[in-house]
């Protein structure tokens, strides 16, 4: 990572995490919305929703929703030692998770079902910086670029953002993987991915 990349990165971060957590829930809602309006998602038979943290884009209401209406969801799960995550569905919110590595919620591999990336057909992602162009970056470590590239290529990439996090365009190294749509509270960005690789 580039001292502009990390700069840019430390810097929206930084704004994002100014957020009152009112602003965080109702700007979430908004999100969320967004993304129950899309017919990818609302056909997709097991999505890979990221259990947020802290600042990010609220999805704990969005998986209970899937929970409570029958539908599959899965989660990741960070294997730090490989540097690489799992994938986990989840099937019951308040005893199948506990807290993991960086103390993000995590499936409980006790009572979750381990199941194959190749059986998840949308993966809703987190971020840090996103651009126009549906470029992004994550938080350093490149856990979600290796699950995209090599374990779900087959996948639908939603990358979850505030307006806020979404630049005009960023500087993108070989290794980032671009989403397909981004949504955010305002707005829903598409991008031909497979023909702009």
């Amino acid at each position: 990572m580039s001292f502009s990349d990390s700069y840019c990165r430390s810097q929206i971060l930084s704004k994002r995490d100014c957020l009152s957590f009112s602003t965080l829930s109702c700007l979430s809602k908004k999100i969320t919305d967004n993304l129950r309006g899309l017919e990818e998602y609302q056909t997709s038979r097991i999505p890979l929703i990221y259990v947020s943290f802290r600042s990010e884009v609220d999805t704990h209401q969005l998986i209970i929703e899937r929970l409570n209406s029958g539908l599959e969801v899965a989660v990741p799960k960070t294997d730090v030692t490989n540097r690489r995550l799992e994938t986990y569905l989840l099937r019951d919110w308040g005893k199948d998770l506990r807290p993991g590595a960086y103390g993000i919620l995590e499936p409980d591999v006790k009572v979750a079902s381990l199941i194959q990336p190749s059986q998840i057909d949308i993966v809703v992602v987190p971020g840090s910086v996103f651009d126009r162009q549906c470029g992004r970056y994550g938080y350093g470590g490149g856990y979600y670029d290796r699950f995209l590239s090599i374990e779900a290529p087959q996948a639908l990439r939603i990358g979850l953002a505030f307006s806020l996090q979404v630049l005009p365009e960023i500087p993108l190294k070989t290794h980032d993987q671009g989403m397909d749509i981004i949504v955010t509270e305002s707005e829903i960005l598409r991008c031909n991915r497979k023909a702009n690789p």
